[in-house]
């Protein structure tokens, strides 16, 4: 029960009360039938008139008439923005009520819209930046079966370079053999004539293998210095891809970290 020793006692020590509390209030007194003052706030004014008569449906009718404090949470509907009203009796010093006193606290509305908005955002963005992690993922993933590709090819372009060794080498043996084949022909003379057609042939045909197993070996040579520079590439790119999978994954973390933040700063605003 609050006592005073008059409502204009009260009034007086309003100024007061608004000054040491810090917040943006409201403040109005009434006697039984009538409003007597009126303080708005700097972001909430309900527009009450001096003189202006309670109204039956009045809080803080009610309040007085009932004798009990009230409290009510009115939506943004009523007056455009939302705010926390108490309506209080007053009690002369025999306890009798004289009136009332009706405080409005604005609620932080704005407060809860952009916290909410900041949740939202960040949650569009966590979910954004997990596909791109998971995209990375699986492009590192593809990079290093590329990579192994790449190795397999370079192992198997090398077991050709023995192939085209042992090419080189049968055309080598060849090519003596035509050799030995024309030297044997022309002591035989006339009678080793046609043999020394084949011979020349032969020389011919080991000729013609040596230069086609060097032309396959400069292409395989090309071949594996671009693979080479290929697997080098990837691994360049799977190790770029790494780091950005880990980059997001931090990036994730630390958005995680300003939701709690935005969730702590909703619930402050829900108790403002």
């Amino acid at each position: 029960m609050y006592k005073v020793e008059s409502l204009e006692q009260l009034m007086a020590a309003v100024p007061v009360i608004r000054a040491a509390v810090p917040a943006d209030l409201s403040i109005a007194i009434c006697d039984l039938e009538k409003f007597l003052a009126y303080w708005p706030g700097e972001n909430i004014n309900l527009h009450i008139q001096e003189g202006q008569l309670l109204h039956a449906e009045e809080p803080l009718t009610a309040a007085i008439r009932n004798n009990t404090p009230l409290r009510a949470e009115v939506p943004a509907e009523f007056y455009g923005f939302e705010f926390t009203g108490t309506a209080t009796p007053i009690h002369d010093t025999e306890g009798r009520v004289i009136g009332g006193i009706a405080v409005q606290l604005r609620r932080q509305r704005e407060l809860r819209i952009i916290s909410d908005q900041i949740a939202a955002s960040l949650a569009q963005a966590s979910t954004r930046l997990m596909q791109v992690a998971d995209g990375a993922g699986e492009l590192a993933a593809s990079t290093q079966e590329l990579l192994a590709l790449a190795q397999k090819s370079g192992e198997q372009v090398s077991e050709t370079d023995k192939v085209v060794a042992i090419i080189n080498n049968v055309a080598s043996q060849t090519h003596l053999l035509g050799i030995n084949a024309a030297i044997e022909a022309a002591h035989a003379g006339d009678k080793g004539r046609g043999f020394g057609v084949v011979a020349q042939e032969i020389r011919k045909l080991s000729n013609e293998t040596v230069s086609r197993a060097r032309t396959i070996q400069d292409t395989l040579g090309a071949f594996k210095t671009a693979t080479s520079q290929m697997g080098v590439s990837i691994e360049r790119i799977a190790s770029i891809v790494q780091e950005q999978a880990a980059t997001s994954e931090q990036i994730s973390a630390f958005i995680e970290e300003i939701q709690q933040m935005s969730e702590k700063l909703n619930a402050f605003a829900q108790k403002l």
